[in-house]
Formats: C-alpha cells, structure tokens, sequence
C-alpha cells in the first residue's frame, strides 16, 4: 500500500471512521484503489494520515459492502467481481433508481417539481460556461433532489452502494459525453420527461422513464 498514492484526506471534524469509509470507499469508486489489490489496515491507516483504529472500523463496513474481502488471517483485498458480476449489479443500480423514481412520482409536491425543472433550466442556461465536472455536479443537485423526494434513506443507501460499481468508467468517459451535444441533448429531454412523469404522479412512467436514463450512464450496459 503505497500511502502516496493520494487517496482523498480525512477531516479531523466528526467520526474519523466515517470520514476514513468514505475515503476509501471513494478510492475504490475512482480507482486509486484498484480490484484485486491487495492492502493492509497499516498502509491504508498511513495513507489516509489517521490512526488504524478508525480504518479499522471504515474496513468493516467495506467488507460488509462486498468491497473489501480478507485473504489470510491480516490481508485485505479490493474486491475482483468477475464481468458479468459487475453488469449484474449495475442492472440491480438501474432497478433501484427506478424504484426510487417511483416513490418519488408518488409523493412529489408542487414545490419540488419547481426545483427539480429549475435545476434542469439552470443547467441548459449555464452549460457553455461550464466545465463537464460542473455540469455533473448541477446534474448531481437533480438527483438528490429526487432522493429527497422519495424520502427513502434505505433505498438510498443501497443506491449508493450498488452505484459504486462502474464509478470509475463513468469518471473516465464524463469529459468525452459532456461534450457530445447529441448525447447531452438526449439526458437533458430525460430529465425533463422524468419530471413531467413526477408532476403527473404517473409511477410507471417515471419508473421506466429513470431506468431507460439511468441505463444509458453506465458503460457497458
């Protein structure tokens, strides 16, 4: 484990455990920590700059995760999902996003719609003046805006988890879409179509509208 490597700091505010799982759980989405590695509790506590016991706890929820896995009585291994292991969780992301989409089209407000086709004007507004990583992060405030609406932290925190697998894909080939003007078209006329869909309390139609959406961004689908 080479503590050198630049996995993202820990802040000293708040639980170092937390702040040490969502360290490494984003080295591991980004690829700085790379499936099949192996590391130790030592090298990742030094890489992160904090103590082994809050690694130690981050290590746990890894391994409860499916992303770290013990090989021998000290080692660790970032976890190596065969190919078609990794299409098959991605489609179960693209499931729990429709879902998601669902309960949302079933509980939306009139405010909230507002500020979901606000997010989207602002984007179409503003993308010449952006860079493909801010694009992103104004798409990012749609999607978690949507959580919200759903309000379903539980299905949240497994979207979360199942979107962990293809990170890495997705960061690599964001600057390359972003400036694809047709395949930009096409995820902002989703984005618009999933809110009507909301607006119109229409489940199945969000639902299915969200799973065709969100089964374009994942490579290889």
């Amino acid at each position: 484990m080479d503590p050198e490597r630049g996995l993202p700091q820990v802040e000293r505010a708040g639980s170092l455990a937390e702040q040490a799982y969502h360290a490494l759980r984003a080295g591991i989405a980004d690829g700085r920590l790379v499936p099949g590695e192996r590391v130790t509790e030592r090298g990742l506590a030094a890489a992160l700059d904090v103590s082994p016991t809050p690694v130690r706890e981050a290590i746990r929820k890894l391994e409860h995760e499916g992303l770290l896995e013990r090989v021998g009585a000290r080692g660790l291994q970032i976890v190596d999902h065969p190919a078609e292991t990794l299409d098959e969780l991605r489609e179960v992301e693209v499931m729990l996003r429709g879902a998601e989409a669902r309960f949302a089209a079933r509980k939306i407000t009139p405010e909230a719609v507002a500020t979901l086709r606000g997010y989207i004007d602002e984007l179409v507004a503003s993308r010449d003046r952006l860079t493909p990583l801010e694009q992103f992060a104004r798409a990012e405030r749609f999607d978690a805006e949507l959580a919200r609406v759903a309000a379903n932290p539980a299905l949240r925190t497994l979207i979360e988890s199942y979107a962990i697998y293809g990170t890495d894909q997705r960061t690599r080939t964001l600057d390359r879409d972003a400036r694809d003007d047709a395949w930009v078209a096409a995820r902002i006329a989703d984005h618009y179509a999933i809110v009507d869909a909301l607006e119109a309390h229409d489940e199945e139609l969000a639902e299915r509208i969200m799973r065709r959406h969100a089964r374009s961004s994942i490579p290889d689908l």
